[in-house]
């Protein structure tokens, strides 16, 4: 089993705000990472929980999925 392996079955030890925290702060940083701009270092606890959090990257790739297909022209 490598590290990567280990680590996403375990989670990272880094602070973990939890998923309220977490899902406080996801829409900011989708809408960020959907316009393309720098993602600071506010995110870095939310990053680590949804790296250790399956239900919320969900949630969150999901939310960035919507928030492209709003930016993409009607093909109409």
């Amino acid at each position: 089993m490598t590290d990567f392996d280990l680590e996403k079955l375990l989670g990272t030890a880094d602070s973990d705000p939890g998923c309220d925290e977490a899902g406080e702060l996801m829409d900011a940083y989708c809408e960020l990472v959907a316009r393309g701009e720098p993602v600071t270092d506010r995110y870095a606890e939310f990053l680590t929980h949804m790296a250790n959090c399956t239900a919320c990257r969900e949630d969150m790739e999901g939310l960035l999925a919507a928030l492209r297909d709003l930016e993409e022209p009607d093909p109409r």
